[in-house]
């Protein structure tokens, strides 16, 4: 029942002994997200395509497409590398390479500072960012309004008005 204690002997220290830290376990490298990838397709800049594009879902284009662009129910984007000449035709469109054709973006069309456009654009919103170059006409429409029933506006590439005096009418005179 009882058990005598044995008894416990502490080691002396030596001198050939070496206390060294135990190595701290490799840390994993932080997990970095990828960048998001569209939804959708992506023309790479090795590829050039000649034909006819539809679809419904986004498509970035890097490389280079002839022919037609129909995208029903998404957004094309024209990459800084991208070159097109064809129409294009979607819900929104931004470009920021270089598209010689016309644009008809349901929503919006966005030309990017990089971007150059040489053709007519039908819209209900347009932004033309400071360092585009566009050349051709621009209808912005409503919803309501069929693309027949208002006029075009003509934007051309031109040196900004030269300012205009204005004289305001004294109440007393």
């Amino acid at each position: 029942m009882w058990r005598k204690q044995e008894e416990h002997n502490p080691v002396p220290p030596s001198a050939d002994l070496v206390i060294q830290p135990v190595p701290e376990p490799p840390r994993p490298a932080p997990v970095v997200p990828p960048p998001p990838v569209a939804s959708g397709g992506i023309i790479s800049k090795a590829i050039s395509i000649k034909g006819e594009i539809t679809g419904s879902e986004d498509l970035l284009i890097e490389g280079e497409v002839n022919g037609k662009v129909a995208i029903t129910d998404g957004k094309v984007n024209v990459g800084s590398s991208g070159r097109v000449t064809a129409d294009i035709e979607a819900a929104e469109i931004i470009v920021r390479g270089r598209v010689k054709g016309g644009l008809r973006g349901r929503e919006r069309v966005v030309i990017g500072q990089t971007g150059q456009v040489s053709g007519n654009v039908v819209t209900r919103r347009i932004v033309i960012e400071e360092g585009a170059v566009f050349s051709g006409q621009v209808d912005v429409v409503r919803p309501e309004e069929p693309r027949a029933s208002r006029p075009a506006v003509v934007v051309t590439a031109s040196e900004p008005a030269s300012p205009v005096p204005v004289h305001a009418k004294d109440a007393h005179s």
